[in-house]
């Protein structure tokens, strides 16, 4: 991606920054990452300072620029409040969704109607219609040369299973079949019990830092 060069792209790419962030901090929350987005924060960070310290912005620019520091600076404190509230063990979604609720009749009534944007109603329905999935587990599965056909499918059909689940956590796309990943299973097992003189290795699945993590051990 190249370096947004004028103001108003500097601009489209915090919003778009932005929005990535509530994508990553919504990931946390719902347990598919073990840390909160802080690399993302810092960036965006560094873009606020780098616009900040431009003279040259004019007012609409500058009306612009305002307007999306006060929605993140709301975002912020959500996202602050509920972390605490999972480090002193509260319910997550529970209170996520309390605090989501006070934070837009706080931004209503810090900023007005000028930013406000989401409607807390709609969100909240979408929550209740739309469960958070379970917290994703890491799977590791052993692949040996030497057990029956039956066994390594089902080896084979787990771990890709798992690896599916990991995908829609984090928001990848799944675009492997069964047959393309049990033939990538077999011909790697095959190749890396060759290279290290032994019968059997473990394929792990796992989410580290809101990104699926698929290695052999």
């Amino acid at each position: 991606m190249s370096e947004p060069t004028s103001l108003d792209e500097q601009l489209s790419q915090l919003e778009t920054e932005i929005r990535r962030l509530k994508i990553e901090f919504d990931i946390f929350f719902n347990g598919g990452r073990e840390r909160p987005p802080y690399d993302t924060k810092y960036r965006i960070d560094k873009m606020v300072k780098k616009i900040e310290e431009n003279r040259s912005l004019r007012f609409q620019q500058r009306f612009r620029f305002n307007q999306i520091l006060a929605r993140l600076s709301a975002f912020q404190r959500l996202w602050d409040r509920t972390v605490k509230d999972r480090e002193e063990g509260r319910d997550l979604r529970t209170q996520y969704l309390v605090n989501f609720r006070e934070n837009e009749e706080r931004r209503r009534e810090e900023f007005g109607e000028a930013i406000d944007e989401l409607d807390v109603d709609a969100v909240l329905s979408d929550f209740r219609n739309n469960p958070l999935p379970p917290r994703f587990e890491p799977t590791t599965v052993q692949m040996s040369r030497h057990v029956s056909q039956d066994q390594q499918e089902s080896n084979i059909r787990r771990l890709y299973e798992s690896l599916q689940q990991a995908k829609r956590t984090v928001g990848e796309p799944v675009n492997t079949s069964y047959e393309q990943f049990r033939q990538i299973i077999v011909q790697n097992t095959q190749k890396l019990c060759a290279e290290r003189q032994t019968d059997q290795v473990n394929f792990t699945v796992d989410i580290v830092d809101g990104k699926v993590k698929f290695k052999a051990k």
